[in-house]
């Protein structure tokens, strides 16, 4: 090799030293100044970035918290449906939601946009029970001002009427549910007369008439007459109201909150115009609205 060509190999060498000793020299600023940076800082940014993940892992495990919560009201409230149990808000609270009795509001109402979307139903608030003896309506003043309002609800479909027709629904061979309809009629027809009675209320022995045109005055084919009188008090159909005067006891019959909702002004029109068929007058709209519109002036409307 010539001089010429070993002094700019050196110079080569020289050169490609230099850039590495001031690479060295720059990172070693940088890891310094790193270094330097104050002890409260450092703790910050690694503070900052575990409050990120714990707010994630809180906010993912406050929604699945909350699907679990509503997932346990929805199997709540359809096992009282089943049983035709008053659903209470007192129930939910203790025996759903538990702890999380702040969150009420926001599961009760996750819980409906559920049911609606999921099953086609919805909880309905019941109106409260009528008072209708002297102590009932003392009472009533002494603890809610007689408010018109529960916290109890019922299950009821947001169907269309058109698709609860009989017509689409296949008959069942099932004895049970041969029974559930049944008794479906017969509270229906029951809670007819009475909506459509004067002041809306029935004595009772005008109500056994009724049963004995019926044939219902003794056996009614789920039980015996005073049996399922007695079921339709206990499920809230019903409300029986006794008194005494000269002639002894008597007993009135009103419809109860659940038979409000269940059987409200338009199923009654339906039920009445389907049992007159083709035979109906030509004025049975005008006069049912007119008989079920009393409510209103009596400043109690019955729920539709």
């Amino acid at each position: 090799m010539s001089s010429r060509s070993q002094r700019i190999v050196s110079s080569e060498r020289r050169r490609s030293g230099v850039a590495k000793q001031a690479q060295e020299q720059e990172l070693a600023s940088r890891f310094n100044d790193r270094s330097a940076q104050s002890p409260d800082e450092s703790s910050r940014d690694e503070e900052e970035e575990d409050d990120d993940d714990d707010d994630n892992n809180n906010e993912a495990n406050s929604s699945e918290d909350l699907d679990q919560t509503v997932k346990k009201v929805i199997r709540y409230v359809l096992a009282c449906d089943y049983q035709r149990l008053t659903i209470k808000r007192s129930g939910i609270t203790e025996k759903v939601i538990g702890k999380q009795r702040g969150n009420f509001k926001k599961v009760f109402k996750e819980a409906q946009q559920l049911l609606r979307d999921r099953f086609g139903l919805e909880m309905v608030e019941l109106p409260a029970r009528q008072k209708v003896t002297l102590r009932e309506k003392k009472a009533a003043k002494k603890s809610k001002g007689n408010s018109t309002s529960s916290t109890s609800y019922i299950l009821k479909t947001t169907l269309p009427y058109e698709y609860r027709k009989p017509e689409i629904i296949p008959l069942s061979t099932d004895w049970s549910t041969s029974d559930e309809y049944a008794y479906i009629g017969l509270y229906t027809t029951i809670i007819c007369l009475i909506s459509l009675s004067a002041d809306k209320q029935m004595a009772n022995h005008q109500l056994d008439r009724y049963l004995k045109r019926l044939n219902l005055d003794r056996n009614t084919g789920l039980g015996t007459t005073s049996e399922l009188l007695a079921r339709m008090k206990k499920e809230n159909y019903l409300q029986e109201t006794k008194t005494n005067d000269k002639d002894g006891e008597t007993s009135e019959w009103r419809v109860g909150p659940r038979g409000f909702v269940e059987v409200d002004r338009k199923a009654i029109t339906r039920f009445v115009q389907n049992m007159y068929g083709m035979n109906a007058p030509e004025d049975i709209l005008h006069r049912l609205q007119r008989s079920l519109g009393a409510d209103k002036e009596n400043g109690q409307e019955t729920p539709a």
